[in-house]
């Protein structure tokens, strides 16, 4: 990005910083429902100060005596059902879903001392008594503004014509998820943290702690990795699964997380139509221990007031299922030891130790090999007699994550350094078209593509830790719980299944390791 742009950006970030608590049109119609006015003098106060042209500070859950501050952007094409995706038409979305998960959500992020406060993007129109009902649900602590009305307009980029050849000018409604960006840049000097996610996904703060643990560990890891590996030619970065890793490896990896539903019919539990795998299920992850179950707490419990017949409060985890991803494409990785746990100083194991990655990067001749990263394939040890592994954008394996969640610091450096065009508006020529209202659709700017896929993006990794104790915090509950209806059983594996499976491939790795 060059300094004009740079210059745009923080600009851009300062003025909405220092607007904070006015009334404003901002994008043609966001309305204001903020902090007191002493709370909004506080943070202008505290961001004042930075210097524009230095990368934010960083900071640790760990050791800092300060709150994270968390923006938690979340997007809704409608508050009424419309029948489509196996949900019921006319049905009160915002009632039911919306305001329950988000609120659920929020007060597990407070309990563990967060400070958040929740931005709307929505394309319907908020009506006071709507928006009366999400502010009264909130706590008073919670600062809560929206921008209504949002979905984009803009040229059909082509592909539908009038009768006379003419571009029609339309709403871009696959860009409404391109819309939070906006949100992100310019609030981006208030918060450490920014949450984004569609309306049915539960973001507990269990999630949030490890996201930020996993972010800390990789950053230490990074910290002390060479430029490149001496010695190593570019086929080594591309076949290695263990072993130490460089800069440029490391900078590209993210915290990874897997959507999850959890199963409502208990006759399907019974006769048990899920996928199968020839890959074996060991649910042992050390020969000391017992089988190890997910804890569905992490992820996927609720209060008794935010609960319905379709939002159980307390699944177990045998009900807990995927259905973007399985085995067959997947791979497990060790990670550099050089870091301990610094989440508890008295254990001296390694805080990440052997990690799964999820797909989505590619990789060609304009590469650079130092950034690319290696994995222990599933189908290396003949499971799969002789068949190849789907393509890393297959998007049958990709994994939509339902939104992303991220540091202020992560943010910086994927705008600045990592993804082509950067991460936050304006979005330019080569990489965008039509600023960004082309073809790139509700996956690709909040599902997660835009990060890990290679296209005119970012083509970054994310990581799953195996250890028992973190899988399940890679979990991500979409509440909706409507693809068990809309998709075949078939495209669906239980969860405690696939990490059992990835279990079986990092022992054959360990293996092997000890072979070479």
């Amino acid at each position: 990005m060059g300094i004009l742009g740079f210059i745009a950006l923080i600009g851009m970030a300062m003025l909405a910083a220092s607007s904070f608590s006015a009334s404003s049109s901002y994008l043609g119609g966001l309305s204001n429902h903020d902090k007191k006015p002493e709370q909004q003098q506080q943070r202008q106060e505290a961001y004042g100060q930075q210097q524009p042209h230095k990368e934010p500070p960083r900071r640790k859950l760990q050791d800092s005596n300060k709150p994270i501050k968390i923006l938690y952007t979340i997007t809704s094409l409608a508050d009424f059902n419309t029948g489509t995706r196996a949900t019921v038409k006319g049905s009160d979305r915002l009632q039911e879903t919306m305001i329950p998960v988000v609120t659920e959500g929020v007060e597990s992020m407070l309990a563990a001392g967060f400070e958040v406060d929740v931005f709307l993007v929505t394309a319907w129109i908020m009506k006071p008594d709507r928006f009366a009902l999400l502010r009264d649900a909130l706590p008073a602590s919670v600062g809560l503004k929206y921008w209504d009305d949002a979905m984009p307009i803009g040229y059909d980029t082509g592909v539908y014509q009038d009768n006379d050849g003419k571009s029609v000018l339309q709403d871009r409604g696959i860009s409404l998820a391109r819309q939070h960006r906006f949100v992100v840049r310019d609030h981006f000097l208030q918060y450490d943290m920014f949450l984004n996610f569609e309306d049915d996904m539960l973001i507990t703060s269990e999630l949030v702690k490890h996201h930020l643990n996993v972010v800390n560990h990789l950053e230490q890891l990074k910290q002390s990795a060479p430029d490149e590996l001496p010695g190593k030619d570019a086929n080594y970065y591309g076949n290695a699964y263990h072993g130490p890793m460089t800069k440029g490896q490391l900078s590209r990896m993210i915290p990874g997380l897997i959507r999850v539903e959890v199963l409502l019919d208990t006759e399907i539990l019974l006769h048990d139509h899920t996928k199968q795998s020839p890959v074996p299920v060991d649910l042992k992850y050390d020969d000391q221990s017992s089988d190890h179950l997910l804890d569905p707490s992490s992820c996927c419990h609720v209060n008794a007031k935010h609960a319905s017949d379709k939002r159980p409060q307390n699944p177990k985890a045998e009900q807990l299922v995927f259905w973007e991803t399985d085995i067959m494409p997947l791979g497990v990785r060790r990670m550099p030891q050089q870091t301990t746990d610094i989440t508890d100083p008295d254990n001296s194991d390694p805080f990440l130790d052997w990690v799964a990655l999820l797909r989505g990067p590619q990789y060609d001749s304009t590469t650079d090999p130092t950034t690319v990263v290696g994995d222990y394939w599933s189908g290396k040890d003949g499971y799969f007699q002789g068949k190849r592994r789907p393509g890393g954008n297959d998007r049958k394996y990709i994994n939509n994550m339902g939104g992303w969640m991220a540091t202020q610091r992560q943010i910086w450096n994927w705008h600045a350094n990592i993804c082509p065009g950067g991460f936050m508006p304006p979005y330019e020529a080569p990489h965008f078209r039509f600023d960004g209202l082309d073809l790139r659709d509700v996956e690709w700017w909040s599902g997660g593509m835009n990060l890990v896929t290679k296209r005119h993006a970012c083509n970054m990794h994310r990581v799953v830790s195996l250890k028992p104790e973190h899988f399940d915090k890679h979990l991500i509950y979409h509440t909706a719980n409507n693809k068990q209806n809309q998709l075949g059983l078939h495209r669906f594996t239980k969860a405690n299944d696939l990490w059992g499976q990835l279990n079986t491939v990092r022992k054959n790795a360990m293996k092997n390791i000890q072979g070479e």
